[in-house]
């Protein structure tokens, strides 16, 4: 049987250099002399996922050469579809998450009652890199209050924005704007709040539309303040904000770009499996607490399951939605679901997929006196990229995503009825965190993080919406999105099978304060639209329409066209165990050994940002974590096959391995 190596990825000829990664693919498992190699290799941690957390904590722990890591990700490295990935608005354009993709997890909650029995899609990166391959390139961050909110709630400060502020630092390269373009857009730098030296690129991006630079005056005149940078800690305004962007090409700085492939040719301590599903963690049981030493996948469509072993420690790095799902199939989780699953309860712990929040949105829509962005023709488009490839930036559509951010207080959305709104949530915290037939460990996170938003955020005068401007096509579009809902949902399995997704289960409005948020905020839309200087491009109210007035017809409009936001958290939240928690604050879940989830699900707050930046925050922290236990272990790091750690399980069938160990595999040819 003949074996493929393929030691390259052939270039696009192009004017524009898209990302180009060197990486061997090995497309028949079967050799003898290829799995033997494989079986030889030990590994002190295994990594669950090759997303933010999963790329970030390999990346810092083979720093150390001695430190032998094995990454198992479910989805492909994307090559095929590079352009898609690389050139920045084909996120709205030509993006990959759609039905059918191999490169979306095709997930679509339960039927939500509340949204007149929609099932909506939630889609997330199925590929190396994750969703920020896929993503919409936005780069916010979080605020001060936010994460000082945070560590109140799980008591201990290195979750401060004082101490996670130079974790945002540490993963950013950020290009300070042209002059011109500061003075255009309104643009506040802090340069004490930026990292200059990290792996992803954040910068403004050459192409802008014209109605950007009426943003920042129109939320002035509205009475809004905007002038401080919003990585600074306090968010509150209009801004344009940068994106995940490298300044020189153009093209999409990502999770993969920045902590893979720069390494992947040099580290032969560190391994990559692509097209493998991880289905559960595995453990010793034979001392009082389970000892995870590894991990149970499959791969290339094959149903039988392999196993990986692990020395030190598993991360699950799964995200918001596959990390529990692990967790659940490997028995940790609500007892109730899993037995009612048939899967055996290894830890009883019922946060598990508890605690689920996610930004849910609705949008205005306006015809324009002038055009904004492109009629989207086929022609046009067509035009519009090969403009692109040619490495004219500065006139090409498809240089640029949606900047046009803002973020709104409590006092503006509700106006006069702000203190009333106020004493509803208050008098009402009692009867909305007790009931329902969750666990009281559940409904006492529920209760502390109420109460923490109550007083960090809406008394406080923090952001609860977020405003985006939508310029693609010929219409100008006004999307508001609620940032701390109160609503809260779940993960659950609804199968024994590891093949088939969990149900996802996010309980839109089921708190009545969220449609009565989002209700008035698209009223603050319309006052948006019609102040000066954006109210110069407005011509008509095209969706819902003016005759959508009143509040039960505004409601009926949220409940038919209300949507994700795709900024799902906290379904393994970062809480004390006795309030609902599934990781302490190292991001050890509770109750085993050498099991840690590094990733968004482990956000215990909602936070008025979209996710990107304040994920990869964590997850270096993350890795800054094991890496400290790791110095303060007496136990030595194994670096031979009998102490280490393997893959075994005889191979059956084809298996796609992406491998960093280039040279042990060529010379063993």
């Amino acid at each position: 049987m003949k074996l493929n190596l393929l030691l390259g990825v052939l270039p696009i000829v192009t004017a524009t250099p898209f990302h180009q990664f060197k990486r061997n693919i090995i497309n028949d498992a079967n050799q003898v002399n290829i799995v033997n190699q494989l079986l030889d290799q030990t590994y002190d941690y295994i990594i669950a996922g090759a997303g933010i957390g999963g790329l970030i904590t390999a990346n810092r722990l083979t720093e150390d050469e001695n430190t032998r890591v094995l990454v198992i990700e479910a989805g492909g490295n994307g090559d095929d579809v590079r352009e898609r990935i690389d050139i920045p608005a084909q996120a709205y354009l030509d993006g990959l998450p759609v039905d059918g993709s191999p490169y979306d997890w095709a997930i679509y909650t339960e039927a939500q009652s509340n949204l007149n029995g929609r099932n909506l899609h939630w889609p997330r990166g199925k590929i190396v890199g994750g969703s920020t391959a896929v993503n919409a390139l936005y780069m916010t961050r979080s605020t001060k209050d936010q994460h000082d909110a945070w560590s109140e709630l799980i008591d201990d400060d290195g979750w401060n924005w004082d101490n996670l502020l130079p974790y945002f630092r540490r993963f950013e390269t950020f290009t300070t704007p042209k002059k011109s373009l500061e003075k255009n857009l309104s643009i506040e730098i802090e340069h004490s709040a930026h990292g200059y030296d990290g792996g992803i690129q954040i910068s403004f991006p050459q192409y802008n539309y014209p109605q950007n630079g009426l943003w920042q005056p129109t939320f002035e005149n509205l009475g809004i303040d905007s002038d401080n940078d919003p990585f600074s800690g306090q968010n509150i305004g209009g801004y344009i904000t940068p994106n995940s962007i490298d300044p020189d090409t153009q093209l999409r700085s990502y999770a993969a770009s920045a902590y893979l492939y720069p390494i992947e040719t040099s580290r032969s301590n560190l391994v990559v499996l692509t097209d493998a599903l991880v289905t559960r963690v595995n453990f010793d049981t034979s001392s009082a607490r389970p000892k995870a030493n590894g991990v149970s996948f499959r791969a290339n469509g094959n149903n039988d399951e392999f196993q990986a072993h692990a020395t030190n420690e598993v991360v699950i790095a799964g995200g918001t939605l596959g990390s529990p799902q692990i967790l659940l199939q490997s028995g940790i989780g609500p007892r109730e679901n899993l037995e009612s699953q048939n899967v055996n309860v290894l830890v009883d712990l019922p946060g598990v997929g508890a605690h689920l929040q996610d930004h849910i949105s609705a949008t205005v829509e306006f015809s324009t006196t002038a055009p904004v962005g492109g009629s989207l023709s086929d022609s046009e488009l067509d035009e519009q990229l090969e403009i692109f490839r040619e490495g004219h930036f500065a006139r090409s559509l498809y240089s640029t995503p949606n900047g046009a951010i803002a973020y709104i207080p409590l006092e503006d959305i509700m106006g006069d009825e702000t203190s009333t709104f106020l004493d509803q949530l208050e008098a009402n915290m009692t009867d909305a965190t007790s009931s329902g037939d969750d666990p009281d460990e559940v409904k006492a996170g529920y209760r502390a993080t109420y109460e923490s938003d109550l007083e960090n955020v809406y008394k406080a005068g923090n952001a609860v919406v977020e405003i985006l401007m939508n310029n693609l096509g010929s219409n100008l579009g006004f999307q508001l999105a609620l940032q701390h809902p109160f609503s809260r949902g779940k993960i659950y399995l609804g199968s024994s099978d590891t093949s088939e997704n969990a149900k996802v289960d996010p309980l839109y409005l089921s708190h009545p304060a969220d449609i009565q948020l989002i209700r008035n905020g698209l009223k603050y839309i319309r006052r948006l639209a019609a102040t000066e200087p954006i109210s110069t491009m407005i011509r008509d109210e095209v969706s819902p329409g003016l005759g959508t007035s009143s509040d039960d017809d505004l409601d009926d409009y949220i409940r038919n066209s209300a949507v994700s936001q795709y900024h799902p958290a906290s379904s393994c939240a970062m809480l004390p165990e006795e309030n609902g928690g599934v990781v302490d604050s190292q991001m050890r879940v509770y109750n085993v050994d050498n099991l840690r989830v590094i990733d968004s699900s482990t956000i215990p707050l909602p936070v008025a940002a979209h996710h990107m930046q304040v994920t990869y925050a964590i997850c270096e922290k993350g890795a800054d974590l094991i890496r400290g236990y790791q110095k303060a272990s007496d136990s030595p790091s194994a670096t031979d096959s009998e102490s280490g750690a393997s893959l075994s399980k005889h191979f059956n069938g084809q298996l796609l391995i992406t491998m960093m160990i280039i040279a042990s595999i060529v010379n063993g040819l």
